[in-house]
C-alpha cells in the first residue's frame, strides 16, 4: 500500500464525510428538539459534529485505502470509493439509530391524537396572582423524550360555580405508557395527576372524570389531595397544529416531573 495515497485518501474521505455531516447533523438536532438559542445549534454542528466525522472519516480513509491495497495512482479511485463509502455508511447508520430514538406520535385510522382537558381549581385556592399573565402553566410528561408546556388560552379562562376553569388542548407525540399532567398556578398551587391512558388510546370523545389531582409537592404520598379536579378526553387530530406542543428548552416541563418532590 502507498502511504500517500493512503494520506490523500483519507483526507478527502474526511472533508466529504465532514461536510455531509453539516446538513445531516442540523436535520437530526432540529428533529430531535435541540434548541437553536444564540447559534447553540450551529456551534455544535460546526465545532462538534463535523470536527467528530472528519476525524472518523480520515480513519475509514486509511481504512480503506488499506483494504483495496493501491500500490500505483490508477487504484487512487477504487481506494477513493470505497473509503468514501465506508464513511456514509457510518455516518448514515448512526442517522438511522439516532431515528429511531424520536418518539411516535400514535395514529389511529390516518389520524394524530389531540387530548383535551379541562382543570378545576376551586376559587378559595386561587392565589392573588392568578389571572396575571403567565401565572398559569401545563405541561404534559411522557418520559424524558416528550416532555412539553401546553399551549393554554387565557380568553378561554373561565369562573363557575366558585372555581376557575382551565381549558387545554395538545398532540400527542409518543406512544408513551405513562403520561402525567402537571397544573402550576402562580407561586402556590401545583397538582398534578397520572393520566390512565394506554399508549395508542381510542380517540373516544367521550370526557373523564372528573378526577382528583394530588398536590404534587407532596412527595411522600401520590393520593395526598389538593382540592383540584381533571376530567380529559381523546379526540382526532384535525385542527392542531404540528408545533403547538412546544418543546421545553431544557426538556422539563416545570419546576420538576410531577410528584418528585424536588
Amino acid at each position: 500500500m502507498s502511504w500517500k495515497i493512503g494520506i490523500v485518501v483519507a483526507l478527502l474521505t474526511a472533508l466529504i464525510t465532514a461536510l455531509v455531516t453539516g446538513p445531516v447533523a442540523d436535520k437530526l438536532t432540529g428533529m430531535h428538539g435541540v434548541p437553536n438559542v444564540e447559534g447553540r445549534r450551529e456551534f455544535s454542528i460546526v465545532f462538534l459534529f463535523m470536527p467528530t466525522a472528519f476525524v472518523v472519516g480520515f480513519l475509514l480513509g486509511l481504512l480503506g485505502t488499506r483494504l483495496v491495497g493501491p500500490t500505483d495512482w490508477m487504484h487512487f479511485w477504487k481506494a477513493l470509493g470505497v473509503s468514501v463509502l465506508l464513511g456514509q455508511v457510518a455516518l448514515w447508520g448512526v442517522a438511522g439509530l439516532s431515528l429511531l430514538a424520536l418518539p411516535r406520535p400514535p395514529v389511529v385510522d390516518g389520524h394524530r391524537l389531540a387530548l383535551e382537558m379541562e382543570v378545576r381549581v376551586p376559587r378559595d385556592r386561587l392565589p392573588p396572582e392568578w389571572a396575571s399573565p403567565g401565572a398559569v402553566r401545563m405541561s404534559l410528561y411522557a418520559g424524558h423524550r416528550d416532555n412539553h408546556y401546553l399551549g393554554l388560552d387565557p380568553t378561554r379562562f373561565r369562573l363557575e360555580d366558585d372555581a376557575l376553569v382551565v381549558p387545554a388542548r395538545t398532540v400527542l407525540n409518543s406512544r408513551a405508557p405513562f403520561r402525567s399532567i402537571s397544573f402550576l398556578l402562580g407561586a402556590e398551587v401545583w397538582v398534578a395527576h397520572d393520566l390512565p391512558l394506554p399508549a395508542t388510546p381510542v380517540p373516544d370523545g367521550i370526557w373523564s372524570g372528573p378526577w382528583p389531582m394530588r398536590d404534587a409537592r407532596d412527595a411522600r404520598s401520590k393520593d395526598h389531595p389538593s382540592g383540584a379536579t381533571l376530567r380529559y378526553r381523546v379526540v382526532r387530530d384535525e385542527t392542531v397544529p404540528w408545533n403547538e406542543a412546544r418543546p421545553h428548552p431544557t426538556g422539563r416541563s416545570g419546576p420538576a416531573r410531577p410528584g418528585s418532590g424536588r
